[in-house]
């Protein structure tokens, strides 16, 4: 029988049934407890002690410490509610209690849950059953939606429902969205989406009815949101893709923070031909973000590149590197900026120290148009606009293009500024009760009541000091005692001088006390002086935070200014420290000249010097000048592992990127025509999860880019079909080449280790390997890219270096050497005229053909080197020798 619920326990299951979802944070106390299967899953992710009360699972946490385990909760995906106590405690009754803030990993706002360089995008995605014109034509479209509710940033994109899978995962690997709201239809209709969701576990998942997905109502929401009549001043309409998911978004920000979202003023819309295409294997593999051993900054582009000062800049640097440029001119503006404070290095290492003083401007007004601020927030933001100030006018005497403000813009920056001067306690904490918040000469309201609150003994002696010159009892004197308050105190004598407004409250022996309306006044004034301080410095607060709010607009524009005028100042330096060059760009040439280029992140890590730059000329098929028909559009590399073959695959890449964000490149001169996409398949892994092989996976990679890649792509291809047999190998590769040479007729570099591509002719082929130097028996790696190809791979050589046995490495040179001249003997044997005639019988059957896994003459040859002659007893090797002699002679 189950034992009856006390009644904290039923008001605990009644609130709880309301937030299944989430993890309930129930207040006892000085503690948020949890209860149930809840518990035991909190337990276990916070490594909490699990308790039991009532044979009721509990664990709990310190309400005053909650935000770090809020935080972990959050990393780990969840929802959680906090429920608290909104009564004070009453002696036998229950404490009336209630959620008062709902948290998710997508929709938190606060500083101690942020990552302070990268965005906290909250994302909805959304399938059309409408045709409608979009930027592939007349098509079913997907939308997807994303926003950053603490910078107010939203964008917006859609693509055909036919590249749903690689379309998708592309976005989200480029924006990592914390949590995502997702059309339940989208399930059945693509059965892969669960297997892209598998790849991000720490992403929250909300499945959404299509019906919540309705484009009229989120249409309105967006309307009223932005303030508009319409939305066409964001290219969409009713029927757009983008809209539901929009929509949803910011109905979802309302019903869970339950905050203003006021701050949201619009949204942008992007296409895929807007900016470069990098699929998410190309990301991975260039490792522009993150590397691909720990999945953290260090030994990325983003760490060589990353020189910014603050929070906006560092967000706005990563989309940048996830969001390359195809516009030429675009990308000549942005190299016009960087190269203005490359050349002027006394302002750029001032505009540096200054930017370093610029807190998250885009995140602060954010909270503060939210209502989720405090003093030391408001503080952080006059410091930032102070400096910005000061940068300014540098800007303005170096006469740089950044920071562009029109006069209206700078006299409302002055006001900001000094309305936060004036208004906010330079010695103010977080907390709004502590009756340090506004500073003093403010408000004549706060400073009556601070006044009274601080002086209260000067108050007090001032009124005893009139009523001595009213009543003229010298002696009169005010006392106080907690049965009485504070009391007038008159003795025997000068009983006859107290005047009628004097209250009699009590007789003493040799004095009476008394009291008046206006000590009273005084008295309740003293008293409630700290509650009418704090209620009056958090009005003025709010009027403040009103006031800034409302630029909110002003301020996200100005924290946009300071994020680019950061980017660039950070390419600049990367340039000045690293030794790089502005790149030249070319309209629709399609050339790729790089001299002397560097791997931007191996170089780095090695010592001044140590890194060999190489250089590579290719040009895309089919142009119309005849001196370009010289140049090549498709490199084959061949080299020994660990010669560098895959350090300038990538470097190439990346050089083309950099050049495409608008940064300067590692490299003596680069010449080069804006890319449309960058493909990089360099080297593959299996998927178990996904029943994929290491083969399956490259050849998805590899069909990926045959159906994908244009004339205006740029192709890097390292050892394509090394994950099957020689044969079948060889047989890829080739084909694969000879499409994306035919066909495609993109810049490509194929490394490989099939050295029968080699003997590839073509007019637009080119032969490159990497360098080896052989003396006195050693081997060294020079790392020069050269013409012509490699004859020898050096495996053995680099097994050796990875610590392979010696006798396994002696073995492994004897079987190549028998190998070798075996294949040597064949090739005299196969030269021979036949002496039957010219005429010879072709196997027709695979019995015929003696097909097997290994070659007649390798197998027997193993059997020679592996017999010991001083263990085999002489009829045994007549016998192995006649067996021997058999099968080389077909018999």
């Amino acid at each position: 029988m189950n034992k009856p619920q006390t009644p904290m326990m039923r008001q605990y299951l009644s609130i709880k049934a309301k937030y299944k979802d989430e993890i309930l944070f129930f207040r006892l106390g000085d503690f948020y407890e949890m209860f149930f299967d809840e518990a035991v899953e909190v337990s276990r992710i916070l490594n909490l002690t699990l308790t039991k009360r009532n044979d009721v699972p509990m664990c709990g946490i310190p309400y005053h410490a909650a935000k770090i385990y809020i935080a972990r909760l959050l990393r780990a995906g969840k929802k959680i509610a906090i429920c608290e106590q909104v009564t004070e405690p009453v002696a036998g009754g229950l404490t009336e209690r209630k959620v008062v803030e709902v948290i998710t990993p997508g929709t938190v706002a606060e500083d101690d849950f942020l990552e302070q360089g990268s965005n906290n995008y909250l994302a909805a995605v959304y399938c059309s059953n409408k045709k409608t014109e979009g930027n592939s034509g007349f098509d079913y479209y997907a939308g997807l939606a994303y926003i950053d509710v603490t910078t107010g940033n939203f964008f917006a994109t859609s693509f055909p429902k036919t590249d749903f899978k690689e379309q998708f995962l592309k976005e989200i690997g480029r924006i990592n969205p914390k949590e995502i709201l997702i059309q339940q239809s989208i399930q059945n209709e693509f059965p892969a989406l669960k297997q892209i969701l598998s790849e991000f576990p720490s992403m929250m998942q909300n499945f959404y009815p299509d019906w919540s997905f309705n484009p009229d109502q989120a249409e309105k929401r967006l309307c009223s949101t932005f303030g508009t009549e319409n939305l066409k001043g964001f290219l969409l309409n009713t029927d757009s893709p983008e809209v539901p998911p929009a929509g949803l978004l910011l109905q979802y920000l309302e019903e869970i923070s339950g905050r203003d979202i006021s701050h949201i003023s619009g949204i942008k819309i992007y296409a895929e031909s807007d900016f470069v295409s990098l699929d998410d294997s190309t990301r991975k593999n260039l490792e522009l973000l993150t590397n691909l051993r720990d999945n953290s900054p260090s030994y990325s582009l983003f760490e060589s590149v990353n020189y910014t000062k603050t929070a906006m800049g560092t967000r706005l640097l990563r989309r940048r590197i996830s969001y390359p440029l195809r516009s030429k001119n675009e990308i000549d503006k942005r190299l016009d900026k960087v190269n203005s404070l490359f050349k002027d290095g006394k302002a750029s290492a001032i505009i540096r120290e200054t930017l370093s003083s610029i807190l998250d401007i885009e995140r602060l007004s954010g909270r503060i148009a939210m209502q989720k601020t405090h003093g030391k927030d408001l503080l952080a933001l006059k410091q930032s606009l102070n400096s910005v100030i000061r940068m300014g006018s540098l800007i303005e005497e170096k006469k740089l293009n950044f920071l562009q403000l029109n006069d209206e813009e700078k006299k409302l920056l002055t006001e900001i500024r000094d309305l936060l001067e004036n208004s906010i306690d330079d010695d103010c904490t977080i907390a709004l009760n502590d009756g340090k918040l506004i500073k003093k000469g403010f408000s004549k309201k706060v400073d009556t009541i601070k006044n009274i609150k601080e002086n209260a003994h000067e108050i007090l002696e001032k009124y005893l000091d009139d009523e001595r010159k009213k009543t003229g009892i010298n002696n009169l004197k005010i006392k106080y005692n907690r049965m009485m308050g504070y009391f007038l105190e008159v003795s025997l004598g000068n009983i006859s001088a107290v005047p009628d407004y004097f209250i009699r409250q009590r007789s003493l022996s040799n004095a009476d006390r008394f009291t008046t309306e206006s000590l009273k006044q005084i008295e309740d004034n003293i008293n409630n002086s700290e509650e009418r301080l704090i209620e009056a410095e958090k009005e003025v607060f709010d009027e403040v935070c009103t006031e800034i709010g409302s630029h909110h607009c002003f301020l996200q524009k100005l924290a946009e200014e300071v994020a680019e005028l950061d980017v660039n100042q950070s390419f600049a330096q990367a340039a000045v420290l690293h030794a790089w060059t502005r790149p030249e760009l070319c309209s629709d040439s399609g050339i790729l000249n790089i001299t002397g280029g560097r791997h931007p992140v191996v170089e780095n890590h090695l010592r001044a010097g140590d890194f060999v730059p190489n250089s590579i000329k290719l040009l895309s098929g089919e142009n119309s000048n005849p001196e370009d028909e010289t140049i090549p559009s498709f490199a084959v590399i061949t080299g020994p592992n660990m010669a560098g073959k895959s350090t300038f695959l990538r470097q190439t890449a990346l050089i083309c990127l950099l050049a495409q964000i608008g940064s300067f490149v590692p490299a003596e001169k680069a010449v080069l025509s804006p890319v449309d996409k960058i493909f990089c398949r360099v080297g593959a892994t299996d998927n178990l999860a996904r029943g994929e092989s290491t083969f399956l996976v490259e050849m998805i990679e590899t069909a990926y880019i045959l159906n994908s890649a244009t004339r205006n792509s740029l192709v890097i291809m390292d050892e394509v079909g090394r994950g099957t047999s020689m044969e079948d190998g060889l047989a890829i590769a080739q084909a694969v080449s000879e499409h994306l040479l035919n066909t495609i007729k993109a810049k490509t570099l194929f490394a490989t280790h099939y050295h029968e591509l080699t003997r590839l002719e073509h007019e637009k082929i080119i032969n490159l390997k990497l360098d080896v130097l052989e003396a006195e028996g050693k081997i060294v790696f020079l790392k020069k890219v050269v013409h012509g190809a490699a004859g020898n791979s050096y495996g053995i050589h680099v097994a050796g270096l990875a610590g392979i046995p010696q006798s396994v490495l002696t073995r492994a040179e004897n079987l190549l050497y028998m190998r070798s001249q075996f294949q040597k003997e064949r090739t005299i044997q196969e030269a021979r005229p036949s002496a039957q005639g010219s005429e010879e019988k072709t196997p027709s059957s695979p019995a015929e053909k003696g097909l097997s896994l290994f070659p007649e003459e390798e197998l027997i040859l193993n059997e020679i080197l592996s017999t010991d002659p001083d263990e085999t007893a002489p009829i045994k090797a007549l016998q192995l020798i006649a067996s021997w002699k058999n099968r080389l002679s077909g018999k």
